[in-house]
């Protein structure tokens, strides 16, 4: 979470508006909102990102997705290197007795393994705590950060955004159709190569304040931003059944999913039958339930509780006291679906100058 792309982007002199292109010193972005118009792309949930959908509101967060693979990742380091020091290596040695040129006494050889095994077993002593120390700091770093801050929590029924600053438990509610969202591409070197990266932000106004903080992630191109986008405005205008629902999350469960699959796709004639005792090596090594048991860990230890004036907030509201989107809204989405249905795009829509709702809609959202 970060306001350098505020900063570039302006976005407190010049509010933006959906359909406008802001260039800034490394690349563009492109705003999705506010309004929160539909945007053609499909709704996905690429990533993982929605930790709770329900009737009333979407949580939109960090899931423990590869936190398992991340454990196994360290264990396989780390056994990688006891493997090494206390088997290959004495093997290496126990093998001179056997195949010495040079027929030294049978004494020597048991001397010199011995010596490797003291020389293997103090290497293995310190780069497997190294590894271990290292690869455990990692992982448990991963989930302290991920704790520190809470889901976003888009509530359809009051039409509004509730967002916390990170090791905040100060909730800050804003309009959201005042929320802005973009998708912006930069651009820079390496010095042998030009890299180009893609983020997804979206900027919460505070009332009280007159601040705008602002929530960016790095996304892999700007179809899993603009997709992501797409799927909480339609929650918040359709409602869960045009979402895509909850990511699921890894524990134990996710382990027991596996080896039936992995048994499964063998009896169908799927894969060949080495797989099956393949992947019962591969998860010994990494000791067997021990990364999903992490991944549970995580799972239970980063989900930090709303506070009472929010968890009263979430609460479902009788339908006739549901907030009603503005009649501008409405008619802009019509207007854009409309254009949708003739072939345009997003972009096509608003490069239009002569659409009147887009006319409209700058002067509104720049007027003081």
């Amino acid at each position: 979470m970060t306001d350098n792309n505020e900063n570039a982007l302006d976005l407190k002199q010049q509010p933006p508006c959906a359909g406008e292109v802001r260039h800034f010193a490394t690349g563009q972005a492109l705003f999705l909102a506010p309004l929160p118009l539909p945007t053609g792309s499909p709704a996905m949930d690429l990533g993982g990102s929605f930790i709770e959908v329900n009737e009333t509101y979407i949580d939109v967060g960090q899931s423990n997705f590869n936190k398992a693979f991340q454990v196994q990742l360290v264990v396989w380091g780390l056994m990688c290197v006891l493997i090494s020091c206390l088997i290959i290596l004495p093997l290496i040695v126990l093998s001179g007795v056997f195949f010495d040129p040079h027929q030294r006494p049978f004494m020597t050889h048991v001397m010199s393994a011995l010596d490797m095994l003291a020389f293997s077993s103090v290497v293995a002593l310190l780069g497997g705590g190294f590894a271990a120390i290292l690869g455990g700091t990692a992982v448990i770093r991963t989930t302290l950060q991920k704790a520190q801050t809470r889901p976003i929590r888009f509530n359809r029924q009051r039409r509004e955004v509730c967002f916390f600053l990170e090791r905040s438990d100060e909730p800050i509610i804003c309009p959201w159709e005042e929320v802005a969202a973009w998708v912006s591409t930069s651009t820079g070197t390496t010095g042998e190569a030009i890299m180009s990266t893609y983020t997804f932000g979206i900027a919460f106004p505070e009332a009280a304040t007159g601040l705008t903080h602002v929530f960016n992630q790095g996304v892999m191109t700007p179809i899993h931003g603009l997709s992501k986008w797409e799927a909480i405005r339609v929650y918040m205008e359709k409602g869960p059944e045009f979402c895509p629902g909850t990511a699921p999350y890894e524990g134990l469960h996710t382990f027991d999913e596996k080896r039936q699959s992995v048994h499964e796709n063998y009896r169908d004639g799927y894969t060949s039958a080495i797989s099956v005792p393949w992947w019962y090596l591969c998860n010994i090594v990494t000791w067997w339930r021990f990364p999903y048991w992490v991944a549970e860990w995580d799972h239970r230890y980063s989900m930090k509780a709303m506070p009472d004036s929010i968890t009263a907030w979430s609460q479902t509201l009788p339908a006739e006291q549901w907030a009603k989107p503005s009649a501008e809204l409405l008619a802009q989405s019509a207007a854009i679906e409309k254009a949708f249905a003739n072939g345009q795009s997003f972009p096509d829509y608003f490069s239009q100058a002569n659409k009147q709702p887009h006319q409209t809609h700058n002067e509104h959202v720049n007027s003081p």
